[in-house]
C-alpha cells in the first residue's frame, strides 16, 4: 500500500510540474517521493477527521519532501480551517510566486489573502544568497530562496535568516495591521574556525624503582598451610581417640572374660549376653573411630598436597614445580586397622 500511494503521489507530481518553480524545488529523489506519499495520505486522513493543524503539517511535509501543487492547496486550505490565518496568508503567497499558470491554485490564493490581509501584516524578506526563514522560531515555509513573501499577526516579532554552514542573520520586525514592511539581510561573515586544540604534553617515563622499595607480594592462589595443620590436629585428636576406643574395647570387658564366662554360664547365661553386647558395642565404637580418623587423615594428606599454598606467595610456576604430581599420588592407599586379639590399633598406607 505505501508504495501504491507513492507511485500515485509521484504521478500526481509529475502532472503539476509544469506549475513548479524549478529554483525552489529541485527534482524530489525516489526516498522523498516516497516520504511526501506517506505524508500526504496521513494528511489527507487527519483532514477528513476534521483534524486540520495536524492535517496542515502533513501537507506542508509532503510539499517540503515534493513539491506539488495538491499539497500546497490542501496545506492552506487546512491552516485556513484551522484559524492560522497568517500561516494560510504565507502558504498562498508562495502559491502565487511558485505556480504563477495553475488558475485555481491562483484563485484559491487571492481569496485567501483577500479575506485574511486586512488583520495581518505583509513582510516581504530579501537575503543576498537564498537562505531559509525563520519567524518567531517557527520555520516559513517553502525552500531556500532570495525573497521571501511572510505574513505575521500584530506584534513584535524576530526573523532569522538561515543562509548554511553557521551563516545566521537576526532583525526584529514590528507587524501593524493592514501595513506593509521589508526586510533586508547581507550575507554574514562565516563563524570563525575553531583552533585545534593543543596537543598534551608528553609524560615522563616514570623511574625504576629503587631496590630498597618494597615490592607487592605475588596473591596466593592456595590455602593457607594452617588449614593443613589444623587438618593434621584433628586428625591427631581423633587417632588418640581411637586408641582410646580400641583399648577399652580390649580390656573392658574383654575377649577372655566374655570367652570364660560364656563357658561358664552357657551362650543363653545372662552376663554371658550381657558381656558380649557390651563388648560388641564397644568393637562398633572403635570401628566407627577408625573409620573417621582414615578419612581425616586422607582429606589432611589431599589438603597437603594439592590446595595448600606452601610458597606462601610465590609465583605458580614455582609452586607447581614443587607441587606433587596427581600420578605421584594417585596410587595411595590409606587402611585402618585394629587387632583385638593382638591389642594393636592404628592405620596403614600404600605408597
Amino acid at each position: 500500500m505505501r508504495y501504491l500511494a507513492a507511485a500515485v503521489f509521484g504521478a500526481m507530481l509529475l502532472a503539476s510540474s509544469t506549475h513548479v518553480f524549478a529554483q525552489e524545488a529541485p527534482e524530489p529523489t525516489p526516498a522523498q517521493i516516497r516520504a511526501a506519499a506517506e505524508a500526504f495520505d496521513r494528511g489527507r486522513e487527519a483532514y477528513k477527521a476534521e483534524q486540520f493543524l495536524t492535517a496542515a503539517e502533513q501537507f506542508e511535509r509532503a510539499d517540503a519532501n515534493a513539491p506539488s501543487d495538491t499539497a500546497l492547496e490542501f496545506a492552506m486550505r487546512s491552516r485556513d480551517k484551522a484559524n492560522n490565518p497568517d500561516r494560510a496568508a504565507t502558504l498562498a503567497a508562495l502559491a502565487l510566486r511558485r505556480h504563477p499558470g495553475h488558475a485555481g491554485l491562483q484563485e484559491l490564493a487571492s481569496e485567501i489573502l483577500e479575506r485574511h490581509k486586512g488583520s495581518l501584516y505583509e513582510l516581504r524578506v530579501t537575503c543576498a544568497e537564498a537562505c531559509d526563514l525563520t519567524a518567531d522560531s517557527k520555520i516559513v515555509h517553502g525552500a531556500k530562496a532570495l525573497e521571501h513573501t511572510v505574513y505575521l499577526v500584530p506584534g513584535q516579532h524576530s526573523i532569522v535568516a538561515d543562509f548554511g554552514k553557521g551563516r545566521t542573520g537576526t532583525q526584529s520586525a514590528e507587524a501593524t495591521a493592514g501595513q506593509r514592511g521589508e526586510l533586508w539581510f547581507e550575507l554574514p561573515e562565516p563563524p570563525p574556525e575553531a583552533a585545534p586544540a593543543p596537543a598534551p604534553a608528553a609524560l615522563p617515563p616514570a623511574p625504576p624503582p629503587a631496590d630498597d622499595e618494597p615490592r607487592e607480594k605475588p596473591a596466593s592462589s592456595g590455602w593457607s598451610p594452617a588449614v593443613f595443620w589444623t587438618g593434621a590436629a584433628i586428625t591427631a585428636a581423633a587417632g588418640a581417640f581411637t586408641i582410646w576406643s580400641g583399648v577399652d574395647t580390649i580390656n573392658d570387658p574383654g575377649a577372655d572374660y566374655v570367652r570364660d564366662l560364656c563357658a561358664e554360664e552357657g551362650a543363653d547365661g545372662p552376663n554371658c549376653q550381657a558381656a558380649y553386647n557390651e563388648g560388641r558395642d564397644k568393637q562398633l565404637r572403635t570401628n566407627i573411630a577408625i573409620g573417621a580418623t582414615a578419612l581425616l587423615g586422607a582429606a589432611t594428606i589431599v589438603i597437603g598436597a594439592f590446595a595448600t599454598d606452601w610458597g606462601g606467595g610465590k609465583s605458580e610456576a614455582v609452586r607447581l614445580e614443587r607441587a606433587p604430581s596427581r600420578t605421584a599420588l594417585r596410587d595411595v592407599r590409606v587402611s585402618p586397622w585394629l587387632g583385638v586379639n593382638s591389642g594393636g590399633l592404628g592405620a596403614s598406607g600404600r605408597f
